[in-house]
């Protein structure tokens, strides 16, 4: 008896397969095994074995190698789409959100990342300003902010695996109790990188705030939830409760940038350009208008001098005896 031969189906792209199976497709080409998946999932290694067995029926493959081939294919496409769209001029990257579509916020953003986010230029004036608590040990302050600071520029890098390493390691509780904001971005992250299993044990490990105790508000927990919606089930009402979400919390920058990374993403790996964009030049809105409103009260980061750096002079003899020197 013949045994039928499986083929890749060619006509499925990376836009209409789930979040978990680009993230099993992920680990399997960096040579990750099905306990590999698993952990990084959350799941067990039978567990992983059904949704792999159940992805590779999905691609027409018929076992891992088929698999990682049909991934590696269709990211090369991708990339050469890219490219395409870099060589064809000016009019395909008019605007900082262009950009950002085509590589990562982080790396658009480059020193304005500084202005938004958690523990940004805007928290440190304010604590400064405002004479912060002196029996704060300084060092754990700080340790504080560089953690914070490294989890929001991996979120806006789309470095979800980071949050997932933390969560790991054990250190959610204490991120918790430390930052309840951390807590927040930790738990978004796992959503979006579609770590379903661990994304829930966090949830359900970050309490919602009652009266005068400490917890996540109602709004965080929906955009959680909202989060989750959108990447799983792709769902548009999602989409839209966080947009709306965002409008609602204007007032609280932090609350409003997080979403609005969120969304980013959540555009980004639907392929929808066009609102990713949108999404990625409202942060670039946000990051400018924080500069300048600390460069509005006499505080500044960012030099409008562009003079090179004083170093003694050299008379012109030995300048020219130099240039001999070198170019002989």
């Amino acid at each position: 008896m013949k045994t039928k031969s499986i083929m890749p189906k060619s006509n499925i792209s990376l836009d209409v397969i789930s979040e978990k199976e680009k993230k099993m497709l992920e680990l399997l080409s960096k040579g990750g095994t099905s306990k590999i998946v698993a952990a990084s999932l959350g799941y067990t290694d039978g567990t992983a074995r059904v949704y792999l067995h159940n992805m590779y029926k999905n691609l027409g493959v018929s076992n891992k190698t088929g698999a990682v081939g049909w991934y590696l294919e269709r990211i090369a496409k991708r990339d050469r789409q890219a490219n395409d769209g870099l060589s064809e001029g000016p009019t395909s990257a008019t605007s900082f959100g262009d950009f950002a579509v085509k590589t990562d916020l982080n790396a658009c953003l480059g020193v304005m990342s500084i202005f938004i986010g958690p523990h940004s230029k805007l928290w440190e004036i304010a604590q400064q300003l405002n004479n912060a608590n002196p029996e704060l040990d300084p060092d754990q302050t700080e340790r504080m902010r560089a953690r914070s600071r490294r989890l929001w520029n991996a979120l806006l890098k789309g470095e979800f695996a980071e949050a997932k390493r933390e969560f790991d390691a054990g250190h959610l509780p204490k991120i918790f109790v430390e930052s309840i904001t951390d807590a927040f971005v930790v738990a978004a992250m796992l959503h979006l990188g579609g770590f379903t299993g661990s994304a829930k044990k966090a949830v359900n490990a970050i309490s919602s705030r009652q009266g005068a105790s400490i917890g996540i508000s109602r709004d965080e927990r929906a955009v959680l939830a909202a989060i989750a919606d959108a990447v799983e089930r792709r769902s548009e009402q999602a989409v839209a409760a966080l947009t709306q979400l965002a409008a609602k919390n204007a007032a609280k920058p932090v609350f409003r940038q997080l979403v609005s990374v969120a969304l980013f993403h959540i555009h980004k790996m639907r392929g929808d350009t066009a609102r990713a964009r949108e999404c990625a030049n409202a942060i670039w809105v946000d990051a400018e208008a924080a500069r300048q409103h600390l460069q509005s009260i006499g505080v500044k980061f960012l030099t409008d001098e562009n003079q090179l750096p004083n170093v003694p002079k050299i008379s012109r003899i030995k300048l020219n005896q130099y240039f001999e020197k070198i170019l002989a």
